[in-house]
């Protein structure tokens, strides 16, 4: 059975001044950069994205359904105003690529029908970490988890 964590981040909700710092494809995490943040911003076709409490109540819901519809199993979900991670299984043959593209699909659909706008609701790709063992999916759900504010579901939930 594959278990993966896969996180969402609003549209240039992550820019490159971050003072945490900021991710490129392949060159892992860079320190914060002035003028890569400015270049992004004027090179940007829209504004930034934050996901507020009812945005953050959609995306929880749209996880939930588009996981039950593909019988995959979840185990927690956390939406912040920033981004979303989905923890979640399946078994049979599901690519996590395949997995990752309908929810990220489902997610932008959901918000767009809700809020009755367009996106673009996410940055590109997304992030993906497979669960190897029992240490680090318990982690996962007790701590690192559970430590987003925002919306949250868990598979202990009604």
């Amino acid at each position: 059975m594959a278990v993966y964590l896969f996180t969402f981040h609003a549209y240039r909700s992550w820019n490159a001044d971050k003072p945490q710092g900021y991710v490129t494809k392949g060159g892992g995490v860079l320190p914060p950069d002035k003028e890569r943040a400015e270049q992004y911003n004027r090179n940007a076709k829209h504004p930034p994205i934050t996901f507020d409490a009812a945005a953050q109540r959609v995306l929880v819901d749209a996880v939930r359904e588009t996981s039950n519809a593909n019988g995959w199993r979840l185990h927690q979900i956390n939406a912040t105003t920033t981004h979303i991670h989905i923890l979640v299984s399946w078994g049979g043959f599901f690519e996590w690529a395949e997995v990752s593209r309908t929810l990220k699909r489902k997610l932008g659909a959901a918000l767009s029908s809700t809020l009755d706008r367009p996106g673009p609701w996410f940055s590109r790709g997304g992030s993906r970490k497979r669960v190897n063992d029992r240490k680090h999916f318990d982690h996962l759900m007790n701590r690192y988890l559970p430590g987003h504010r925002g919306a949250s579901w868990r598979e202990s939930d009604p």
